[in-house]
């Protein structure tokens, strides 16, 4: 583990240690500050998650600009014009 030094201002600091004493958490502030800046690595949150529900994820997670970017083009119409054509069937049979 990477030894890091932090400023934090003093009423801040108090703050949170009574939260965590008034919640009967026995987490220490590096403990606090790791499971929030964890909760930022969004891969490494799912490799995690994936190797405690011990599922093989494949090891490689895509950002979903990623997704969006390799989605193939689409062919036709738009979803919303095929819509508005059934609709307008639908009300000439009725």
């Amino acid at each position: 583990m990477k030894k890091l030094t932090l400023s934090v201002r003093e009423e801040t600091l108090r703050r949170v240690r009574a939260v965590l004493s008034r919640a009967g958490l026995k987490t220490s502030i590096s403990e606090l500050f790791d499971d929030y800046i964890a909760l930022m690595d969004g891969e490494g949150l799912a490799a995690e998650l994936c190797s405690e529900l011990k599922l093989d994820c494949g090891g490689q997670f895509y950002t979903p600009d990623e997704v969006k970017a390799k989605r193939p083009a689409a062919l036709g119409p738009p979803a919303s014009e095929l819509v508005k054509e059934l609709r307008r069937a639908r009300e000439s049979r009725l």
